[in-house]
């Protein structure tokens, strides 16, 4: 007679979640690392809060949720304020990557011990 393995559903329910909360984490990531690589290249660590030629907002101010986020005037800008709007995405891919991490970390640990 065959054993169960008591580690299957928690094997699916793991990668699903890691899926789905990996997949937010990427939603928020990308961006920043565009907004990252943008800065480095142009050496305007503001750029990914401006308005570009286009018209539109920068790749971390985009949405209206984030509106907050966007580049003041120039002569109203301050070096805290840019700081607090890096810190503030750097904060949120931890927060939000934790979980997808401690179910990689689990996954791991479960494919070992089977």
């Amino acid at each position: 007679m065959a054993e169960l393995n008591p580690d299957g559903p928690v094997i699916l329910s793991s990668s699903i979640a890691l899926l789905l909360f990996g997949g937010v984490w990427l939603l928020f990531a990308v961006p920043y690392v565009r907004g990252l690589i943008v800065g480095l290249r142009s050496g305007n660590w503001w750029s990914p809060f401006e308005k570009g030629p286009r018209g539109t907002h920068g790749l971390l101010a985009r949405s209206r949720f984030f509106a907050s986020f966007r580049a003041p005037e120039p002569t109203r800008r301050t070096s805290a304020g840019l700081r607090g709007r890096w810190a503030f995405w750097a904060v949120v891919l931890l927060g939000l990557g934790w979980y997808p991490l401690t179910l990689m970390v689990r996954l791991i640990d479960i494919s070992r011990t089977t």
